[in-house]
Formats: structure tokens, sequence, C-alpha cells
């Protein structure tokens, strides 16, 4: 290459370098609860962001804005809705008891005999039997997509293992939030103890209680399983989470960029959350077994059957709090009894059933 090549190469580099990158047309805001080093963030939300960039060619760059740094979790929908965010994820059960009655408690349902396998999938189906009545927890903006826990909530314990319901009864168990949840675990036999998340490590560590309703994540990021040593599978419920959009600036969007955000949003997200809530799940089982020494534990089948019908109650209760609200309770109860039987199995043979002490 001579002299006056090489200068022209030089001149055309300094040149390129000197001119920006096309701007995205549409950088989005996401409101989200979550901090940066979170799982759900990481492992899920922020794949399912990139894919929309990816198919866009950049037309679309979503600007994450985390741990509650443009509202409340519990008021993400409403700081959606009002164009605060452009994007929203949280989940639906903050906020008290009535904010999101369809969604709040849904997961609440499920029978303590079975596992949750895909509890995304058994809500969409609830959205297409009841429209109306799903939308209203999310009016006034565009939803993407929902996901929730896989397995359950279940019940940990610090030094008693909880093999039968008559293990049970008269321990003190810490349970977050109200509801059906913590109305279930004492129809099961517990002496519930309300105690919120945060405040849970060292309530078992003092012993003001000996055990809590928990995920299997929670015992690996919160070290709950640094105390709870042993884990019994028993369904006492879980949590239902959404994406929602702002509908003016979806609205504003040309039908080719709307596409492709519904796409990756009802078409690749729900494998991606599916696999991140399985995933997550059950690595954490394992971790918790292998690093803290944790050990987990299944009824027998007439205790399962014995534990579903003294949960019968609480789902009555549950009814007459969802009619109040002006929702088709009993309908919305015996629609999700059919999808049930879709998306969740009995434990014993559940994926969780293989981690089982022996």
């Amino acid at each position: 290459m001579n002299r006056l090549s090489s200068l022209l190469l030089g001149a055309a580099m300094i040149l390129a370098a000197a001119i920006p990158a096309k701007a995205a047309d549409y950088v989005l805001s996401l409101n989200l609860a979550v901090p940066p080093v979170h799982n759900r963030w990481t492992m899920a939300i922020k794949p399912w962001a990139d894919e929309i960039t990816k198919r866009s060619g950049g037309r679309i760059v979503i600007e994450p804005y985390f741990a509650q740094a443009l509202s409340k979790q519990a008021e993400v929908v409403e700081s959606v809705r009002t164009g605060v965010a452009d994007l929203g994820e949280a989940t639906f059960t903050v906020g008290g008891l009535g904010r999101y009655p369809f969604h709040e408690q849904l997961l609440n349902l499920v029978r303590p005999s079975l596992c949750t396998v895909d509890a995304a999938n058994l809500v969409r189906s609830l959205h297409e039997a009841f429209p109306k009545e799903a939308m209203e927890d999310v009016k006034g903006t565009h939803l993407l997509f929902v996901e929730g826990h896989t397995m359950g909530m279940l019940i940990g314990t610090r030094d008693k293992p909880v093999k039968s319901l008559e293990d049970l009864k008269g321990m003190k168990i810490g349970v977050s939030g109200g509801g059906i949840r913590l109305e279930r675990a004492r129809a099961l036999g517990a002496t519930v103890v309300g105690v919120s998340l945060p405040d849970m490590y060292m309530s078992l560590e003092k012993g003001v209680i000996d055990g809590a309703v928990v995920d299997c994540e929670v015992l690996v990021s919160r070290k709950l399983g640094d105390i709870i040593k042993n884990l019994t599978l028993v369904n006492l419920g879980g949590s239902v989470f959404y994406c929602v959009m702002n509908q003016d600036t979806y609205d504003s969007m040309p039908a080719d960029l709307q596409k492709i955000i519904d796409d990756v949003s009802r078409e690749y997200a729900p494998k991606l959350f599916s696999d991140f809530w399985n995933d997550m799940q059950y690595n954490s089982l394992e971790r918790w077994q292998k690093e803290q020494g944790g050990k987990l534990h299944m009824l027998s089948d007439a205790d399962y059957a014995k534990a579903d019908t003294l949960a019968e109650p609480t789902y009555a209760e549950w009814i007459q709090f969802t009619k109040d609200k002006g929702l088709p309770a009993e309908a919305i109860l015996a629609k999700f009894r059919e999808l049930e039987k879709r998306d969740m199995t009995p434990w014993a043979q559940s994926r969780a059933a293989q981690y089982v002490e022996k």
C-alpha cells in the first residue's frame, strides 16, 4: 500500500469513527422492581428486551430503570398507564389485597397435592376464558406477557422435618403477605405468623418461627437455606408476574414494530420465561441440597388427599372476596380446576420427586 492510499484509508477510518451509529427510532423506558443483578433481569427480561432490539434491527432499544426507580412495585401498572414509563414488569402480588383482584391470588388456588408445571400457560388460558375481567387489572395498558412460579411455595423448616400433616401441627410457620396462602397454611395445621420476606432470615435465626412458606429460589438468593434445612412438597401457591406497555406509545409505532413487540412477547417470551422459572427453581433446589445440606420431603398419598380437603374452605373465602370485587369467582375457580389437570401434576409424578430424600 503506497503512502497516499494509507493516508486515504486513515482519513476514512477517522471519518467513520466520527459518524455516530444510527440512533434508535424508539428508546423505551422499562420500569423494574428488581435490581440489575437479579436473575429475573439477567436470565429472562434482558434476553426478551435484546430479542426485540435484534428483530427490529436496532430501531427499538429498551432502557431499564431498576429497583423501583420510577415507582413502587405496587404502582408499576399505574406508572405505565400514565406514561411515567413506557414498559413495566412486576408481580400482581403486591400492594394489598384488592388492587389486582383477578390475578393477585390466582396461583394460590392450586391444590396442595399438585406441583405447578406451567403457571403462565394456565393464566393465559384464563385470560382467553375471561378476557374482560382479566384485563381490568391492567386497564389502559397493552399487556405483553405473563409469567409465574414453577413448582410452588413450599413449607420449609429449621430443624424438625415435616413428613406428615401431623408433624406440622403447632409449628410456627412464617408467611409473607395475606390472603388464602396464609389461610391454607393455617388450615393444614400450622400456627401462622405473619413475617415479611426481608425479615424472614432474622425471624428464623432467632427462633421466632420454626419455618416458613418459601420457594426454592429464596433458599439460595436470600440465604434462607443457611437455616432452613428441610423442605416439604406441599403447594401453598405462587405469584403471577406481568409485563405491560403504555398504550399511547404502542399505538404511535408503525405496524411492523408493533408486530415485532407482540411476536417476541407472545411467541418467544413464553418458552424463555418458562425455562427461566424451571431452571431457577430446580437449580436452586440442587444448590440448596448440595451446598447447604438441605433435605426434601414428600407426604403420603393419604396426607395429600387430606391436605386438599383441609384447604377447601379457603377457596370459599376467596370466592366471596372475589365476588365482592364484581368477578365471576365460581366460574374462574371451575376453569382453574379444569386447567390444573393440564398445567400441574401430582408431586409423586413431578420433576421434584427425584430430589426427595430416600
